[in-house]
């Protein structure tokens, strides 16, 4: 219930009104190296379906990081896992992850795990969050993992990452995309690096 009325009340950023289905969640953690990753982040977890599986499959070490714009859903996450240690639910936006990890000392993540609804989020709101999680996962080579409802914004995404895979999950109302991504260099940076290198060189 607490799902519906939040997706009447701002379905922005709620994005559907039913959760997902275990197919689609299935299809999400079968591209997750649980052996590997030293902290995942889920953007926009909402009532945990997918936050309820990563819990499950984890490691105890690795770092579980969910944030949460909803007031309402990030509390009902926070008494949901506050037993559970190497969890962090933190109420705020995705596009500044990297200021909520670096205040608390955590890595950089292997994994980003989003489902944020860009076709409906403000267009300078979606730039932003892909542009910082390029940015957050570009180091550590971690990848995005999308999955999303249309295929209405891949140009978008695919100015920021590299697609690696792609799966479309019918068993899930609606139907849904999964789309893994890499980060690609940013070149409005590298431009005065290379500018510089080949200065020296001359």
């Amino acid at each position: 219930m607490a799902f519906i009325e939040e997706f009447l009340r701002n379905p922005a950023t709620v994005g559907s009104l039913i959760p997902s289905s275990r197919e689609l969640t299935d299809a999400v953690m079968a591209l997750i190296d649980f052996g590997r990753a030293e902290c995942i982040v889920e953007y926009g977890p909402g009532t945990g379906v997918f936050t309820d599986v990563l819990m499950q499959r984890r490691r105890p070490e690795t770092v579980l990081v969910l944030v949460e714009v909803n007031r309402r859903f990030s509390q009902l996450l926070k008494e949901r896992y506050a037993a559970h240690a190497n969890v962090h639910v933190i109420h705020g936006s995705a596009d500044k992850t990297g200021d909520y990890l670096r205040a608390r000392g955590l890595p950089r993540p292997s994994y980003v795990v989003c489902g944020l609804p860009f076709t409906s989020l403000p267009r300078r709101l979606g730039w932003r969050i892909l542009e910082h999680t390029r940015e957050l996962l570009a180091p550590a080579a971690g990848q995005l993992i999308l999955f999303q409802y249309t295929l209405r914004n891949k140009r978008l995404f695919e100015r920021f990452f590299r697609l690696l895979d792609h799966v479309h999950v019918l068993l899930n109302l609606p139907p849904a995309y999964v789309l893994v991504y890499a980060p690609v260099e940013d070149t409005t940076k590298a431009a005065p690096q290379l500018a510089e290198a080949a200065a020296q060189q001359q």
